[in-house]
């Protein structure tokens, strides 16, 4: 893993590609930080305030949440959390996860798309699997492959799927709603909601149980104001559609699809292998220490080695000796000069130098020891 870390404006401009999986969370910090899983397949440059980057290889942005972000396209899976600025995206080859974002403009969603308390309007032109909204304003949602879930979205709501569709609305004054839906259809609306409903079934059953209301028809079209009338709630099914205040959607969890451990562990995963080359480094240090107090040992006690061979050599009895009493009638003869170590001498300190036994300085405090 690699990670980069730069200092950037709150509302710098950043465009990302990344040919696998990428993650983008913004924070309250004046830095860019990007990690990806290898070190060799991030290129990333600036143009005029614009951060370019594209991986190869999974990658995670964290940056600050005003920061103005464009994802061209991911080769797998997009994840982008906690952005205070409007996001857009091009290409996601896999699924699609946003949430606490600050709308976003979505082009393609190869898997499928989930959104969680959002914010401003988001536009969806296609996504090939399904949709999961809860919590926002307003949703527009031109081409969904599969189902559709939507949870209490407070603005208008448009929405073209090619399977069932679950809308759950929690305000009695219920914005405008035009969807349209390859199979069955589903409207859970508050006590007291107010609308006018315009549905249109595909010959299946259409039932409408709220405010006051209590219609079971078999025909393919109906049309009824709830409450005080209000805004057109156009319902258009393949197969059956059902309005009622009585129950409740099956709530999401949310637990299963916002798990992001592989981003947080992706992070962890560094400081980890930081941690453990530190310790590397400083097991290492510790040692090399050791060993040099060994050898530093094992020299000096190379060097009172060498002094006593010396001392002895220096004052070790000739091959006269005087017996006690007798002086056998020859003078001692007398003490001669030192003038410096012998050639001898002089090779033995140069062996132990060359042998690394010894360094320069305790070479010379040895030979000026000899000289003496």
């Amino acid at each position: 893993m690699k990670q980069t870390i730069i200092p950037i404006k709150s509302d710098a401009r950043i465009m990302v590609k990344c040919n696998a999986d990428l993650s983008v969370e913004g924070n309250e910090e004046s830095t860019l930080v990007v990690i990806v899983d290898q070190g060799d397949s991030l290129r990333m440059r600036e143009d005029n305030g614009i951060y370019r980057i594209h991986s190869d290889t999974d990658c995670r942005l964290l940056l600050p949440s005003t920061a103005m972000v464009t994802v061209e396209k991911t080769g797998g899976d997009g994840q982008l959390k906690n952005l205070k600025s409007r996001v857009v995206i091009g290409k996601i080859g896999g699924d699609l996860k946003m949430d606490s974002i600050n709308g976003a403009s979505v082009e393609t969603v190869g898997g499928d798309c989930h959104i969680y308390a959002a914010i401003g309007a988001i536009e969806l032109a296609r996504v090939g699997g399904s949709l999961t909204a809860d919590g926002g304003e307003s949703l527009l949602a031109g081409g969904i492959g599969g189902d559709v879930h939507i949870y209490n979205f407070s603005g208008k709501v448009e929405v073209n799927a090619g399977d069932e569709v679950i809308l759950q609305l929690s305000q009695p004054n219920v914005p405008e709603i035009r969807v349209k839906a390859g199979s069955d259809i589903e409207l859970f609306l508050p006590e007291n909601a107010n609308c006018q409903l315009a549905l249109k079934s595909g010959g299946e059953s259409i039932e409408v149980h709220a405010s006051g209301q209590e219609v079971e028809l078999e025909g393919s079209e109906f049309s009824v104001p709830l409450g005080s009338g209000g805004a057109i709630v156009s319902l258009t099914a393949g197969d059956s559609i059902k309005v009622t205040d009585r129950d409740k959607a099956d709530s999401v969890d949310h637990d299963s699809i916002w798990d992001d451990d592989h981003w947080k562990n992706f992070g962890f995963d560094i400081g980890r292998k930081v941690r453990e080359g530190l310790k590397i480094a400083g097991d290492s240090m510790d040692m090399a220490i050791k060993e040099a107090e060994k050898a530093s040992k094992m020299a000096g006690r190379e060097v009172e080695r060498v002094f006593r061979d010396l001392d002895d050599s220096r004052f070790r009895p000739g091959p006269r000796h005087n017996v006690v009493g007798f002086s056998m009638n020859d003078n001692p003869p007398p003490a001669s000069a030192k003038t410096g170590p012998s050639d001898e001498e002089r090779m033995l300190v140069l062996k132990m130098l060359q042998e690394k036994k010894i360094n320069v300085e305790e070479a010379e405090k040895l030979l000026n020891a000899l000289d003496r």
